[in-house]
């Protein structure tokens, strides 16, 4: 009787034992199952932000767009260009070799190459003043950059009307001139572009296509 119940005894303890075996593995392998699918699901996520951060680093900025759109304005002589509430308007242009002073106690400005000559139009719709120079002009051709011409010769002949040294543009006027560039005989107009800004260091600029 006593070895039935020894061996009885044995045989629960043994079934505890390995249920207790089995329930460990089973656990194991869920946990394992749960491990491995966190980490797809992770994997997924990060494979979506990587592409969610490369779409949004090679799509442009609207604003910089609109920047990049807006920081030149390219236009022909005759139209208005408006940038940083100013309008800049080439009225014509001239190319000649000597420029004719209309005073007979001044003389003629001449030149071995050319002027070009830009008869423009400045609109000051701002709020305050503005204060234009020449300097902020300059024309382009062939890959070299002209500045405006500073000769004193040149600067006597013209008229002090047509001078933009220093002038000072009130809200809602406007201010005639024109700016002398000295280029070589063979720049061609039909490849010349005028540039032009509101101030000494302006990042706002226009540039006009001077072919007539």
């Amino acid at each position: 009787m006593k070895k039935f119940i020894k061996w009885g005894l044995i045989a629960i303890v043994g079934l505890i034992v390995l249920g207790a075996v089995f329930g460990d593995n089973g656990d194991e392998a869920t946990g394992q199952g749960n491990t491995a699918a966190q980490t797809d699901q992770n994997e997924e996520e990060n494979k979506s932000n990587s592409k969610d951060k490369e779409t949004n680093e090679e799509a442009p900025k609207e604003e910089d767009v609109e920047s990049s759109e807006e920081g030149t304005k390219n236009v022909g002589v005759g139209e208005g260009a408006e940038i940083a509430n100013t309008t800049f308007t080439v009225n014509s242009v001239e190319e000649t070799s000597e420029i004719d002073s209309g005073n007979e106690f001044i003389e003629n400005a001449t030149t071995d190459g050319k002027y070009v000559i830009a008869d423009v139009t400045i609109q000051n719709d701002k709020d305050e003043s503005l204060t234009i120079d020449s300097s902020y002009f300059s024309i382009s051709a062939g890959g070299a950059q002209y500045d405006p011409i500073t000769d004193g010769e040149v600067l006597m002949a013209m008229s002090e009307e047509d001078d933009f040294f220093l002038e000072q543009i009130n809200p809602g006027l406007s201010k005639r001139g024109k700016v002398v560039f000295e280029v070589p005989k063979d720049v061609e107009l039909a490849s010349t572009t005028l540039h032009a800004q509101t101030g000494f260091f302006g990042t706002e600029s226009i540039e006009i296509n001077l072919e007539n």
